[in-house]
């Protein structure tokens, strides 16, 4: 019985880790065409525009450290990692500070 409880915990103990982190989080890479309240629209390779919803929830991280959205300017290169709905921007990465 010990043997059976151990091969199932042992078990559920592996499979928990692939179940928890199944949903990968789609990144946009591009250049900052605008940057309002409401979206974000990048230029993407072959000069595409999109535009992606922000939220209040999104960040905007330089980093390891939050900035405030004032921060993102057009002509910034960014990536914008999206939420599970692949649609809303869930964060902002921006590249290192100019010195």
């Amino acid at each position: 019985m010990k043997h059976t409880s151990f091969v199932l915990l042992t078990s559920t103990l592996l499979l928990v880790p692939g179940i928890v982190s199944a949903h990968t989080h789609k990144e946009v890479m591009g250049t900052v065409k605008s940057i309002d309240s409401a979206r974000i629209e990048l230029v993407v390779k072959g000069g595409k525009v999109v535009s992606i919803p922000i939220t209040k929830s999104t960040m905007v991280m330089r980093g390891k450290d939050m900035v405030g959205a004032e921060q993102v300017q057009p002509g910034m290169d960014v990536v914008v990692v999206l939420a599970e709905d692949d649609k809303t921007a869930e964060n902002i990465k921006l590249g290192p500070a100019s010195k």
